[in-house]
This record gives structure tokens, sequence and C-alpha cells, in this order.
């Protein structure tokens, strides 16, 4: 896992390692792109918990890769782990490769995240495919 995670991080950084700052720029303006209206400031942001960001982040990557009707918008654990099982499973469905688990999203693990962030971006990119 490890050692395909600094492949990934070196490749997006032309051949050193990508800083955090530039993968979570990215992810905003690719969501920002994609026409939605939201943002994250880290990987330690608490709006993370509820996977709307990353399925947002995912149907920009790929345009309709993800059912938008299978999004949950409640505010509770139940809707939050839906909404994070969705986005692995659509993340992984579009090429990414994923580590990262349903619960590491709702916990806002940052390093999770951004390897997942990281992962979507290489897919993006065509770095990965």
């Amino acid at each position: 896992m490890r050692f395909n995670i600094l492949n990934i991080l070196n490749t997006l950084g032309g051949g050193k390692k990508i800083s955090d700052p530039e993968i979570i720029a990215w992810a905003n303006e690719t969501v920002k792109g994609a026409g939605k209206n939201l943002k994250i400031s880290s990987f330690h942001d608490p709006s993370l918990k509820d996977g709307i960001f990353l399925l947002e982040l995912i149907n920009a990557v790929r345009p309709q890769a993800i059912d938008v009707s299978l999004f949950e918008n409640g505010n509770d654990e139940k809707a939050h782990l839906l909404n994070a099982k969705l986005a692995i499973s659509s993340a992984r469905k579009i090429g990414a490769v994923v580590f990262a688990l349903p619960e590491d999203i709702t916990e806002v693990k940052n390093k999770m995240i951004m390897t997942l962030v990281a992962s979507l971006m290489a897919v993006a990119l065509g770095a990965q495919k």
C-alpha cells in the first residue's frame, strides 16, 4: 500500500512527492469546475465526513459515474456511512486504487482521505489506469 501510494504521489508531482495543498487545490477546482459550490480547506475538514464532497469529486472526474439520486443528504451517521461506501465503490469503478475504508471517511482520517483524493487525481490526469 505504501509503495503504491508513494508511486502515485511521485507521479503526480513529476518525480517528487506532490504536496497536500496541491491535491486540495486540484480537488476544489475540479468540483468547482463541475458547477458545485463545495470546497474543503484541508484533509482534516469536518465537512468531509458526510462523503458528499468526495462523491461530487468522483462525479466531476467521470461525469455520470454515480447516480446522484443515491446520495444521502441526511445528517446522521447512517447517511454518512452510505455515502462513504458509495464513494469508495464508485472510485474503484472508475479505476482508482483505493485503500480507504468507509469508516476512514466518516471519521475524517486525513491520510486515508488524501490517498483517495490523490488516486482520483491520478485517474483524472491519466496517470493511473
